[in-house]
């Protein structure tokens, strides 16, 4: 993810910048923690800084770390995921995410402790779809499209993200023998109130989820600072104490719509 990229930009541009107030003596901590309403916790990766020096686009991951989350005085241990990518989830079925909660996340390494806490944003309201089905074509000037909608009075952060949930998919196009694409995208972060889905967005026929989410502010603070003009940058954001990155919460409302040809 773009984020990942942006924290390690952020932890470099730390490592360069003698005046400032995170600059590491050594490597740092990079938390990027999401937790989404109603789904299992599973988006924790833990990494290092890299020197500004180095070839790498991302710090090393770190998987001896002892992960907890705390919700009202509550503490769940996290678990470390298959493979060596420095991502931690929830095992247990009794950790429930839903708006207006808040979290605190605790990361314990190589006798450091750092810290960080977030709020579930509020649930998106009033999402609706222009349409309840997707009618398309194989010609290369199919303009079609469909909008998700959503009310934004204040101008918050959203991403929408477009899923193929059939069993089986058909291609809209049955004369690629591999489609590409894999039934899924997400938008970039939006202060909008409404996204298009447009044909050439669509892989598949049959049913598709819709995910309009809520960004809270963490998040949105960070991608605020990677959209700055690189002539007048502000120091790198950061709500985790004794290390780097983000810790943020969403909150998502679903609908769906049905593709099909004419």
């Amino acid at each position: 993810m773009k984020i990942l990229v942006l924290l390690a930009a952020c932890a470099a541009l730390c490592a360069c910048d003698s005046n400032s107030p995170l600059l590491p003596e050594s490597e740092m901590l990079v938390v990027r923690a999401y937790l989404y309403s109603g789904e299992p916790v599973r988006d924790i990766q833990l990494t290092s800084t890299y020197a500004i020096t180095s070839e790498d686009s991302v710090g090393a991951p770190i998987n001896n770390a002892t992960v907890t989350l705390e919700k009202a005085g509550k503490v769940y241990p996290l678990t470390l995921t298959l493979g060596d990518s420095g991502y931690y989830h929830y095992a247990g079925s009794d950790l429930n995410v839903a708006a207006g909660d808040r979290f605190k996340i605790s990361v314990a390494c190589n006798n450091e402790l750092a810290t960080g806490t977030t709020e579930i944003p509020l649930t998106p309201q009033n999402v609706q779809l222009s349409a309840p089905e997707f009618v398309v074509s194989n010609t290369p000037f199919d303009t079609s499209s469909i909008t998700v909608s959503w009310d934004n009075p204040d101008e918050s952060f959203f991403f929408v993200t477009v899923e193929n949930i059939e069993t089986t998919r058909t291609p809209i196009n049955d004369r690629l023998p591999f489609p590409r694409g894999a039934g899924f995208s997400r938008s970039r972060p939006t202060r909008e109130n409404r996204y298009q889905i447009r044909r050439f967005d669509l892989t598949y026929l049959g049913q598709h989820r819709v995910r309009v989410y809520k960004v809270n502010q963490e998040y949105a603070n960070l991608y605020a600072f990677g959209q700055q003009d690189s002539r007048n940058l502000n120091e790198p954001l950061t709500n985790i104490q004794n290390g780097l990155g983000v810790f943020a919460g969403f909150s998502s409302v679903e609908v769906g719509f049905t593709v099909r040809k004419q």
